[in-house]
């Protein structure tokens, strides 16, 4: 037999192989979990809920000049308590969010707007990171940060596990500022 016939068998072989093996595989069924063994819990932890955008209304502003305060409303749960909550803020042009930190960790996505996140116990602009729409970030508990809706308002939509609590960077004395 010459090196030429046995390389061709070798691959033959090899070819039959592979297509034994793919009709094996095709022809074995995959493992199904009867739904009646997935474990469910006795109560829902968050309600079937669908709203549209014209049934979030955020309270309405102060009548008189442009209030800067942000608006949040609370779309599921309850960031008082234990358990999932979901919330959006709509943070006025202008508006700077001093140093702060939150007792929970957090996901935000940006909905709206440009928003300018910093990290850190002073606010420094050198700092602030444009997140423009569709921008996804992490907050980890107990991390100092700052924010500004310097360009528009901006719309961020905010998923956590309760209870929650912010805590305000205090000012350091002016003495200690470069």
């Amino acid at each position: 037999m010459t090196h030429k016939s046995f390389y061709l068998i070798l691959i033959f072989s090899f070819v039959c192989v592979v297509l034994f093996a793919g009709q094996r595989t095709r022809q074995t069924p995959l493992p199904r979990v009867p739904q009646a063994e997935l474990p469910v819990a006795e109560q829902p932890t968050i309600p079937l809920l669908f709203l549209s955008p014209d049934e979030l209304r955020f309270p309405p502003q102060p009548q008189g000049e442009r209030n800067t305060a942000p608006r949040t409303i609370t779309l599921v749960g309850n960031p008082k308590t234990e358990g999932l909550y979901v919330t959006r803020t709509l943070i006025p042009k202008g508006k700077q969010i001093i140093p702060h930190r939150h007792t929970d960790s957090r996901t935000v996505v940006v909905l709206s707007g440009t928003y300018y996140y910093g990290v850190g116990e002073e606010f420094d602009v050198q700092k602030l990171v444009p997140l423009p729409p569709g921008s996804f970030l992490t907050e980890p508990a107990g991390i100092p940060h700052f924010t500004w809706a310097k360009d528009s308002d901006v719309l961020v939509q905010t998923t956590a596990m309760g209870p929650s609590g912010t805590q305000i960077v205090p000012d350091k004395p002016a003495q200690q500022r470069p």
